[in-house]
């Protein structure tokens, strides 16, 4: 079943998705290894910005960087409390160290113990292309239990409403 979206704009498509994404601290970035096959990995999001453009740390000898070196395009999904998203995007590997000292958590010295200035560091840049979220807030849980429910007993079709799923260009225009 797919939801029809027509009455909402892209605008507020594009705001639902950012807002599910904003509410996780944990991403799992997937991405081609060896013989394309796909591996993925839980991460910690960074930052996020307005265009849903997302920061992740890293260490620049890792596996996943050379998977990324070889193929830059990933999906990264994400489970919220409101709801799930999967994005398609590419990656851009940084260790401009502005970038990092803006971003940095002492919490990284865990795996970064010289800090800020270890020259390990490197910040994964996920620029989506799309992103499909699927729309988990209360009233819509409630709302799609319910319409669940009703279809089960009445044995016909659930109806999907409006805003609980849509895949949104996030292209820059």
């Amino acid at each position: 079943m797919k939801a029809t979206t027509t009455e909402q704009s892209p605008a507020q498509q594009r705001e639902t998705l950012h807002d599910i994404v904003k509410g996780t601290r944990t991403v799992m970035l997937l991405s081609h290894g060896k013989d394309s096959k796909i591996e993925g990995r839980p991460m910690a999001l960074v930052k996020i910005d307005d265009d849903t453009t997302i920061y992740l740390v890293t260490g620049i000898d890792s596996k996943k960087v050379a998977d990324i070196v070889r193929e830059p395009r990933v999906s990264v999904s994400v489970q919220a409390r409101d709801g799930f998203v999967i994005l398609d995007g590419e990656v851009l590997i940084s260790q401009d160290r502005s970038l990092i000292d803006a971003l940095w958590e002492d919490s990284w010295k865990v795996w970064f113990p010289d800090g800020a200035q270890d020259p390990t560091i490197a910040i994964l840049i996920v620029t989506p292309n799309e992103g499909t979220y699927w729309n988990q807030d209360l009233g819509h849980t409630l709302s799609y239990l319910y319409r669940m429910v009703k279809a089960r007993v009445l044995g016909s079709e659930m109806k999907v409403k409006l805003g609980d799923q849509a895949t949104v260009d996030l292209h820059k225009h």
